[in-house]
């Protein structure tokens, strides 16, 4: 019991390192509260972007953090991956030093994020509610003699199980992965000019239509950290470096309870910059997919 972890992080601690301080630290907003944590302090990413036990499965008095030992495997791979970017010039014939399988990793990275945050959580419910167990990719079978069980009663007890929940988090991401065969739309590594603040928001991913996004075939927009975005659209335009400032304020907008800014000015601009120029989120949204990739 002494070795399970408990602070299980949706938003991975290498992720928010590339919105953080030289120091490596951060401010927090409380988006519900409408100010920042204790006066503005400033926080080590270990210490936001948690759920208490969120990967955690337990039965018959025995429990499990293997889930998130899987997020956590996976998360080293791609951290790897980061570094190297990082590390590398943003040149076009460079190409950040990634090849297809890293664009393939980054894409699984990116559907990993989008059902592992809260903000998802009832979406990953109503398709539990509504799916059979075998078209999410899963089977019953008796122990015995491992025979298929067409029990509905059964399926109907799994289904009410939170362990069941817990888990598809990780199995979503992999068993939705098929539909990035069929999408044809080019991903892109974009460089940003350094120099303003970063934000980081618990609801990271930017996409055209967020009631029916679908991550493995749908246009989206991804931060990697404050100087990069990882982007799906069939053409990207040259842009002006100003759009950082409005992905910024989507990315704040559309937080449900964190954001994290290494200003803390800078998000009170934004706010008042919302507030002069954008009826609706759907109004910003638009202005920075036609800015990007020209809709």
């Amino acid at each position: 019991m002494n070795n399970i972890s408990w602070r299980h992080h949706y938003i991975p601690q290498f992720y928010l390192q590339g919105f953080a301080s030289p120091n490596g630290t951060f401010k927090i907003y409380d988006v519900e509260k409408g100010y920042y944590l204790k006066n503005g302090k400033e926080f080590f990413p270990e210490a936001f972007f948690f759920e208490k036990n969120a990967n955690t499965v337990s039965k018959d008095k025995e429990v499990s953090d293997f889930i998130e030992e899987a997020f956590k495997s996976m998360d080293n791979k791609v951290a790897e991956l980061f570094n190297r970017i990082n590390s590398s010039d943003s040149s076009a014939a460079n190409k950040f030093k990634i090849n297809d399988s890293d664009i393939a990793m980054l894409q699984y990275f990116v559907g990993m994020m989008y059902w592992r945050i809260p903000n998802n959580y009832d979406e990953i419910k109503d398709i539990i509610n509504k799916k059979r167990l075998r078209e999410l990719g899963l089977i019953i079978r008796k122990k015995d003699d491992n025979s298929i069980v067409e029990d509905s009663p059964i399926e109907t007890q799994l289904k009410k199980d939170v362990n069941l929940f817990k888990f598809m988090k990780l199995w979503f991401p992999m068993v939705s992965y098929p539909e990035i065969f069929d999408c044809t739309t080019p991903l892109h590594l974009i460089p940003l000019p350094p120099g303003l603040p970063a934000v980081c928001g618990d609801n990271p991913i930017i996409c055209t239509n967020p009631n029916t996004f679908r991550v493995y075939s749908d246009d989206y927009i991804f931060p990697l950290n404050s100087t990069k975005l990882f982007i799906r659209g069939n053409e990207v335009i040259d842009f002006m470096s100003s759009v950082k400032v409005e992905i910024d304020l989507l990315i704040f907008k559309q937080a449900k309870k964190y954001v994290s800014c290494t200003d803390e000015k800078y998000l009170e601009m934004l706010d008042n910059m919302y507030e002069r120029s954008y009826r609706n989120m759907d109004d910003l949204r638009h202005s920075i997919f036609s800015q990007i990739i020209g809709l």
